[in-house]
């Protein structure tokens, strides 16, 4: 049990590290176009293992659907823009699940204390 509760403290902390190191750089956070293809730019296709066709994008890299279209933003930058958009929600589900995470923490260290002989 006392492992168990180690484990969710240290979560927690990096939790808050996260949260906090988001909260500082918050403002390096490029405003990009939503519409991404690979993790930085669609070239990170041409060196994917599992990617056979390396001169072109799959078609999920689309706006619209349609054979050798491809988009050349990376998806990293769009995520960040998502997560700037919608800033307040990531902020209140964030809090909701340290919440919960600090009353797991209190229960177990009950459970601990009354299982104690």
């Amino acid at each position: 049990m006392i492992k168990f509760i180690c484990i969710l403290i240290v979560i927690i902390i990096l939790e808050i590290l996260t949260g906090a190191v988001f909260y500082i750089f918050r403002s390096k956070v490029r405003h990009l176009n939503p519409t991404c293809c690979g993790a930085d730019s669609y070239t990170d296709w041409s060196k994917s293992v599992g990617w056979e066709n390396h001169d072109a994008v799959p078609d999920s890299c689309c706006m619209v659907k349609t054979e050798g279209c491809g988009q050349d933003k990376g998806c990293i930058s769009a995520i960040k823009l998502f997560l700037v958009k919608n800033l307040l929600w990531v902020g209140a589900v964030c809090i909701t699940l340290g919440v919960t995470e600090v009353n797991n923490i209190t229960l177990q260290c009950c459970f601990v204390k009354c299982a104690a002989p």
